[in-house]
């Protein structure tokens, strides 16, 4: 992520005790960047007040585009613990024995050559369509593949317009979809209920195929408590889904089958062999790490033992098993250890794709892959 071609915004977190040694440092770099001091309380004042805990990912989020950092200056020492930069989207430095010009030549140099993550062009990431339209349009000027989220509140607020422009902006990247889930039960035994839910996830597909997406991932809607008849359940939602399975199928884009409040394996297992007994031979699955850590009384291990031979998608976000906390790897109780070693074995990958909830998430993300698994080409 070269920035050389701007002029740089550099960051500078100081606790009090450093704000002078910062104010140094930014006068030595005012005439060749935007230089922003960042700190909590004392004098002299920061530009930028982070309260009583810092936290540079939340001014990361809350920060104009013109603002955000190329690169971070962590002044740490003094007693005064710096706050973590990993859910920053650049290099952050420290300050060197050489004092303000040769800590500024270093930032610059950082600036100037950004920071290289290197699973960002091996992953999804997952977006809804308004979002990437939006706010977070400026992650399309990165090697950024987006899994394009389509739930209901996107396909209500946008147009054909905006599926022109959304066509334009993502030409040439590799896409896969998202499509809605929220109060769906396509495999409901009430007829009217099925129907509005197959509906809904027509009108997704219209839109995943007019993207060019290469598959689509889409929740059963099974919940445990209320379809007891697993297999009544899988006949009703092939009936109810095989169509659209078959018309995503002729377009070139699989459908896949994700977890979420399944206990275990069998209703996708089910869902999916009576949709290859009605045509739609390119049903796979996609594990979320996540949800079956937090909702299911399975293991990752035999959630993947399961699911391998038709795994076509992978889901990575990490939780402390209690809820759908959607944490980057590691910060949870996910076994990355055995995932890495699992996804190393496959002959063929999988599409891996993040599900940050925040956009300082997908930036710690990247890294922790990187920490755990290594880089991706040291998976192969």
């Amino acid at each position: 992520m070269n920035q050389s071609d701007t002029t740089p915004v550099i960051w500078l977190y100081a606790p009090a005790q450093l704000r002078q040694a910062a104010g140094e440092l930014k006068a030595r770099l005012a005439q060749r960047a935007t230089v922003l001091i960042l700190g909590s309380g004392g004098q002299p004042p920061p530009d930028l007040e982070l309260g009583p805990h810092p936290d540079l990912a939340r001014a990361l989020e809350a920060c104009p585009e013109d603002l955000r950092p190329h690169v971070l200056v962590r002044f740490d020492g003094q007693g005064a613990a710096a706050p973590p930069a990993e859910g920053l989207p650049c290099p952050c430095v420290e300050p060197g024995p050489g004092g303000p010009a040769e800590t500024a030549g270093r930032a610059l140099a950082a600036a100037a050559a950004g920071q290289e993550f290197a699973w960002l062009p091996a992953v999804q990431v997952n977006l809804p369509l308004a979002d990437l339209l939006g706010k977070y349009r400026h992650l399309l000027d990165l090697p950024f593949n987006p899994e394009v989220g389509l739930p209901a509140d996107s396909l209500e607020r946008l147009g054909p317009g905006d599926l022109d422009r959304a066509r334009e902006m993502l030409a040439g990247r590799r896409l896969t979809s998202h499509l809605p889930f929220l109060d769906l039960a396509p495999g409901s035994c009430d007829r009217l209920v099925a129907e509005a839910a197959v509906r809904r996830l027509e009108q997704a597909a219209d839109w995943a195929i007019a993207l060019g997406a290469g598959q689509a991932v889409i929740h059963l809607g099974f919940e445990p408590h209320l379809h007891r008849d697993r297999e009544a359940f899988a006949r009703r939602l092939a009936d109810n889904l095989g169509p659209l399975a078959g018309r995503l199928q002729a377009a070139g884009i699989a459908l896949v089958l994700e977890n979420v409040f399944e206990p275990d394996p069998r209703p996708l297992l089910l869902a999916r062999r009576a949709l290859a007994r009605a045509g739609c031979a390119t049903v796979g699955f996609c594990l979320d790490i996540g949800h079956a850590l937090a909702f299911s009384r399975t293991s990752l291990d035999a959630w993947w033992e399961a699911l391998a031979p038709h795994l076509r998608e992978l889901h990575l976000h990490d939780n402390d098993r209690s809820d759908d906390q959607h944490l980057p790897p590691g910060r949870g109780a996910a076994d990355w250890a055995m995932l890495g070693r699992r996804l190393a074995a496959m002959p063929r990958w999988p599409v891996i794709t993040l599900e940050p909830h925040r956009e300082s998430h997908l930036w710690e993300s990247l890294r922790a892959l990187e920490r755990l698994w290594g880089a991706p080409a040291e998976m192969k």
